[in-house]
């Protein structure tokens, strides 16, 4: 059971309690969804990888039975399919959100983008998926995975406390499957996790200043890291300037599976110790969406936080863990489910160098 009182005193992290408005959500997922069994059979059936047992062991633990790819797991070294590149799904997931807002692109003061995986490392994706939108607005891109969105809301409140501010567009997108390379499965088995665990997909959101009408409100944001001095989790090694090549054939995302064991838990503390200050008691929250490391997190939560996992809104076991993608893609399906007055508070966490954020939403 989670105690509040063995958090550290010394936590520091960013927050902002004021409210902005909801105005639209909307989401894109390549292609169609991918069953475990089937994916797992069709790369040991091109590439001859007899990995299929193995890995359905580790997806019945992640308890993740489907996702989807932007690429069809034909060739080894394998981009996205036409039409399912990382800033194509986030083109689509943006004119969903402004869809659901009733605006247009150019009606944006700003968009803020944030991904692990972008198309090329320069220029940024957002160049691309401006041009397809016609947007001739400015824009900005994170590197960064799964609290991309909690760093976003960071800038997002500074820009729309400006008096005047126009609405500003956030969207998080991922297409990691195109950094897996099917050969190395016998090799590392860390390559295996990621291919079962991993999901590609694009989800975007609307704010107004909070003065203004809208869906809903979300306040209560904050952002922090407990990452000082300790190794990554999670991490791209090559493609950078310290490793502008790879004695790889694809360059490959790696799982430092020793230190997420030893960092993972208190980095779950730590976000929940953040919401707990800032005024959001879990236990009186009518929905939870949480860190969609795996589909198991209703379970883990509930024995853990001693709250009922009916209230922990999960999609991991269909969508896989979306990275940069994730907590909006289980806000925007969640939020036309809700009443008014329902209240949500969002949990995310990020294993790169152990980074935490979240807001509370209320509907309505």
């Amino acid at each position: 059971m989670f105690d509040k009182a063995t958090s550290s005193a010394t936590q520091t992290y960013w927050q902002n309690l004021q409210d902005l408005t909801v105005a639209g959500v909307g989401f894109s997922v390549p292609g169609d969804a991918i069953e475990t069994a089937d994916l797992l059979e069709h790369i040991d059936t091109v590439f001859g990888t007899h990995c299929a047992k193995r890995g359905k062991i580790y997806a019945e633990k992640l308890n993740i039975r489907k996702r989807h790819f932007c690429r069809d797991m034909n060739k080894q070294k394998e981009g996205p399919r036409s039409g399912d590149s990382n800033p194509e799904l986030s083109a689509r997931a943006l004119t969903s959100a402004l869809d659901n807002a009733g605006l247009k692109p150019n009606d944006l003061g700003y968009i803020i983008a944030h991904t692990a995986t972008p198309a090329r490392p320069i220029p940024n994706n957002m160049a691309f998926t401006c041009d397809i939108l016609k947007y001739t607005g400015p824009y900005m891109e994170l590197r960064q995975a799964c609290t991309g969105f909690a760093n976003a809301l960071v800038i997002a409140y500074g820009m729309l406390s400006q008096p005047g501010a126009k609405p500003i567009a956030i969207v998080g997108s991922e297409t990691g499957s195109s950094y897996f390379d099917p050969k190395r499965l016998a090799e590392d088995s860390g390559q295996l996790v990621n291919l079962v665990q991993m999901g590609d997909a694009a989800a975007a959101i609307i704010l107004k200043p909070g003065d203004e009408d809208g869906l809903g409100k979300l306040s209560h944001a904050f952002f922090g890291h407990i990452g000082l001095g300790r190794e990554p989790g999670f991490t791209l090694m090559e493609g950078g300037s310290d490793a502008p090549f790879t004695d790889l054939e694809v360059i490959e995302f790696a799982h430092e599976f020793a230190s997420v064991r030893t960092n993972g838990p208190e980095l779950f503390v730590a976000g929940i110790q953040a919401a707990l200050q800032i005024g959001c008691d879990l236990t009186k929250m009518d929905h939870i969406i949480p860190h969609q490391a795996n589909g198991n997190m209703a379970e883990l939560m509930a024995e853990h936080l001693g709250i009922d996992g009916s209230h922990v809104y999960v999609n991991a076991h269909r969508r896989g863990n979306t990275g940069s993608a994730a907590i909006w893609l289980a806000f925007a399906e969640l939020l036309p489910l809700l009443t008014s007055g329902e209240t949500v508070i969002t949990l995310g966490a990020e294993a790169t160098k152990y980074l935490y954020g979240g807001f509370k939403y209320t509907h309505g």
